[in-house]
């Protein structure tokens, strides 16, 4: 039964070598890195350590503080022009009446950061004398949490990075099985094509070889996840996203939850992409029976907007314990809070047995028609070959 492991070893170094593994592990990443991520860390890097010197002119006497004051608007422009100052406003003799002001800089740019800074000189003098635990609530008014409440009345606070995850998670599982998954479908298709499997089948047994297969193709999706998570610490501990992303928890438990479907997942299409390769007769007629498990496999990522507001409902419920889809439903359920630890487990439990259950019937498909060249069974006699 060693040989199994031999051939896994084999799937294993053969598929991590491939062009398309390589590209879809390193190169797919670094391309939405490049169009999504980087202008994002350009922008994080470009505001966060910018200084601006403000100057004001007041009309009302009224004002005062640590900003630099003029008399006139005139000495303000020139300081700006000489590059003394980068910004300046002019607050109006009926700026109490009406609250608006007047800012100048020398080059048009996003005002955020500097009406944060004028809104805050401005609060300090018209709440002078007050407390200043009355100054800081005027200034930061709410800090909010939001709750979602269930059917019963139990709430579960809402977590961004939950959604965050849940969502990555559904595109890159679906992702893997568009691509490495498909390894396995197009390598024994090729090998039953160019008659190479008759030569495998003389030293191993049907199980052993399918068995080697599916598992040396687990190991590389498997290689994929490190490979990602590595990538997306990496990232994520950085100065720039760090500063982005202050107020986001990842949370540990739903990343291992995540890892767990993810493998399970993976091994339950291998499974059936080795069945679909043993029953086509070339790679176009496989690619196209197996299409149409990926698109079960996605039709969570489809509903998502269901799923994610109601995680209790009948669809969400079905799709969490059927094979297929039970990995992208469950991690998005996770993410809202809503579910049961024993929910959890059955779903855990029914996805490892369907692996081994689809692995025996797969065997059995395996074993009857993988030596049919130019003839695709029927459905009868796929029933038959099952019994």
């Amino acid at each position: 039964m060693t040989k199994w492991i031999t051939i896994a070893k084999h799937e294993f170094a053969y598929n991590v070598r491939r062009k398309e593994f390589l590209f879809v592990t390193f190169g797919l990443p670094l391309l939405m890195f490049a169009l999504i991520g980087l202008p994002v860390f350009l922008a994080a890097s470009t505001t966060g350590p910018e200084k601006f010197s403000i100057g004001y002119v007041d009309n009302t006497g009224t004002f005062g503080g640590n900003f630099t004051q003029y008399t006139n608007e005139t000495s303000a422009k020139n300081d700006i022009i000489d590059g003394n100052i980068t910004h300046f406003f002019v607050i109006p003799a009926d700026y109490r009446s009406t609250g608006k002001i007047e800012i100048y800089s020398r080059k048009s740019r996003m005002q955020g950061t500097i009406e944060g800074e004028i809104r805050g000189f401005l609060l300090d003098n018209l709440l002078k004398g007050e407390n200043k635990d009355i100054v800081e609530r005027v200034k930061n008014p709410i800090k909010s949490e939001y709750f979602t409440l269930n059917e019963k009345g139990e709430s579960s606070k809402d977590d961004l990075s939950g959604f965050l995850i849940s969502i990555a998670f559904a595109f890159f599982f679906m992702l893997t099985i568009f691509t490495s998954s498909n390894f396995l479908l197009q390598g024994v298709v090729e090998e039953k094509e160019n008659r190479v499997i008759e030569i495998l089948l003389s030293s191993v047994s049907h199980r052993e070889l399918l068995t080697g297969k599916v598992f040396g193709l687990g190991a590389v999706g498997l290689t994929q996840v490190f490979i990602w998570q590595a990538m997306g610490i990496a990232v994520l501990s950085s100065g720039p996203a760090a500063l982005l992303l202050a107020g986001i928890n990842i949370s540990i438990p739903l990343l291992i939850f995540a890892s767990g479907y993810f493998i399970l997942g993976y091994l339950v299409f291998a499974c059936i992409m080795a069945g679909v390769g043993a029953v086509a007769t070339t790679s176009r007629e496989g690619q196209q029976i197996a299409g149409i498990f990926t698109m079960i496999g996605a039709m969570p990522l489809i509903i998502s907007q269901l799923i994610l507001s109601k995680p209790d409902s009948i669809i969400s419920m079905i799709f969490s314990y059927f094979p297929l889809t039970s990995p992208i439903t469950m991690i998005m359920r996770i993410s809202t809070g809503n579910v049961k630890y024993y929910e959890v487990v059955l779903s855990l439990i029914i996805l490892t047995v369907s692996i081994l259950v689809i692995l025996e019937l797969v065997v059995r498909i395996f074993r009857a028609s993988l030596l049919m060249y130019g003839k695709k069974p029927t459905i009868s006699e796929l029933i038959k070959y099952v019994r």
